[in-house]
């Protein structure tokens, strides 16, 4: 009773300032130039990738050293390494494990970021002071010298990988979200919902976070990128996925010192990276754009 007590206070003005992601938005994600260059770029790597074991492909880990350092060709499209791999199947490979990093680290960051900063924007006071005071001791670091460190003290892994990127990008979830409920706090339909002794829970789940899902849509494929480049900085540093199991980072690395003589080794993965980011970055633009009312107009 109480909560249709509420939704009657409240009235129109709550219900319409609520974001759904109907199909008048993702219609418009369709035919958005930025989200368009996402798919065209993201989706053959995605199906490529995934496809992988049903294409008559060598296996990463499979070594022929007959076959070292070739040049691209059509029975290996990436050429192969010193030891005889190749080079194709060890990038689908390490594709699945920097995809797999970087939408984890974003999900992560979204779930913790929208409970902190909720609670911190909510609730104010001491909360907000114990809060804020540990997200500003992480935001003074910068994001892969922190993640270095923490991987150091963590060790080398995909799950220890996943944790640092993680603790890194997560105060920076906390501020954003903390920056819109406080932004929200003040609106009417907030005011009319306290009148009648809305519960603080049910404001928060119902008002609060439903209105700040947009940016933080945008901020999580945006992290996802991030994640993914600095997981081939660490890989490549030798503190991300550690060999034999294959990385975008250790395989730009594996060839490092053959760019002379291999050029494929390091500068085809590399391009793939470049790639995924760019294209992640697209798809943030484009979401952006299909959530913002300013911008479908």
């Amino acid at each position: 009773m109480k909560q249709e007590a509420v939704a009657r206070a409240v009235g129109q003005p709550a219900v319409a300032s609520r974001p759904r992601i109907q199909l008048p938005y993702l219609s418009f994600l369709y035919v958005n130039k930025n989200a368009k260059w996402a798919m065209v770029i993201l989706l053959p790597i995605l199906l490529i990738t995934f496809l992988a074991p049903f294409l008559p492909l060598q296996a990463p880990l499979e070594s022929n050293i007959r076959a070292s350092l070739n040049a691209p060709s059509l029975e290996h499209p990436f050429g192969t390494d010193k030891l005889g791999r190749d080079v194709f199947s060890r990038t689908l490979s390490g594709i699945k494990v920097s995809l797999f990093v970087g939408m984890t680290v974003a999900l992560i960051s979204l779930a913790f970021g929208i409970a902190l900063g909720t609670a911190s924007g909510f609730f104010g006071k001491t909360v907000d002071r114990v809060i804020m005071g540990v997200v500003d001791i992480f935001l003074a670091f910068p994001s892969l010298l922190l993640a270095i460190g923490l991987v150091a003290i963590l060790g080398a892994g995909t799950v220890p990988v996943i944790c640092a990127i993680s603790l890194a990008d997560v105060p920076r979830f906390i501020r954003l979200q903390r920056s819109l409920v406080l932004s929200l706090k003040s609106r009417p339909f907030i005011d009319a919902a306290r009148t009648v002794q809305a519960p603080r829970l049910w404001l928060m789940t119902k008002h609060i976070v439903p209105n700040t899902i947009a940016p933080l849509l945008v901020a999580a494929s945006i992290t996802a990128a991030n994640a993914i480049l600095i997981e081939a900085s660490l890989s490549f540093l030798g503190l991300g996925i550690l060999p034999p199991e294959p990385s975008l980072g250790n395989i730009i690395k594996d060839g490092q010192v053959y760019l002379q003589q291999a050029w494929w080794i390091s500068t085809l993965p590399g391009a793939v990276i470049l790639l995924i980011a760019i294209s992640l970055h697209f798809l943030s633009d484009g979401i952006r754009e299909a959530l913002d009312p300013r911008a479908r107009k």
